[in-house]
């Protein structure tokens, strides 16, 4: 057994622990669009505000955001909220949503296991606390059938992820070096661009 086979090993044992808590969704982006909150998210009726008057949340408009989603929609997360005021921002990526919340723009978020720890352990642990995972699950590789009908298939092929650092371009690059296929994290060129 190779040195590396013991490391290895325990990054994945630490991700796989780490999966079910931080896995909230993954996404890709540049700003905050500013969403204006329905009518069931902005306050709950009657009820008695927290110690902030208002509560901005960050979250991705998609389906991996389900949460997030049916809870402003619904008016679940305003009710648990009671009188307090949410605000939710939608963001595309993981990184833009650790910015804002690194910033101080965003009071919680809604984010993936790969840009949650990164702006974790940046932060040094001062700036964000990882407090609950809210889905599981994984994501999908949508390709054209008549171009790709394997896995190998996709080898000197252009792939496209959200955004560099988010969890899907964190779990491709990871699956492309399992392979033994070579590319530059930076540029995105090599054996898969």
């Amino acid at each position: 057994m190779s040195a590396a086979r013991p490391l290895t090993t325990l990054r994945t044992i630490a991700v796989t622990a780490a999966l079910p808590l931080l896995l909230t969704a993954c996404g890709y982006g540049s700003e905050a669009k500013k969403e204006e909150p329905s009518d069931k998210s902005s306050v709950a009726a009657d009820g008695k505000k927290l110690s902030a008057s208002e509560v901005r949340l960050g979250y991705f408009p998609n389906l991996t955001h389900a949460t997030a989603l049916v809870g402003l929609q619904e008016g679940l997360i305003a009710k648990e909220l009671g009188g307090t005021k949410i605000k939710p921002q939608a963001f595309n990526a993981g990184p833009s949503e650790i910015e804002a919340l690194n910033g101080g723009s965003l009071d919680i978020g809604f984010i993936g296991p790969s840009p949650a720890i990164n702006g974790y352990v940046k932060s040094k642990g001062k700036n964000l606390r990882i407090i609950s995972g809210s889905a599981s699950g994984g994501v999908k590789l949508v390709v054209n059938p008549d171009k790709i009908k394997t896995l190998d298939d996709l080898k000197g092929k252009n792939i496209a992820t959200p955004q560099k650092g988010n969890t899907q371009d964190v779990a491709f690059l990871n699956w492309i070096a399992q392979k033994g296929w070579k590319v530059d994290p930076e540029s995105g060129k090599g054996d898969v661009s």
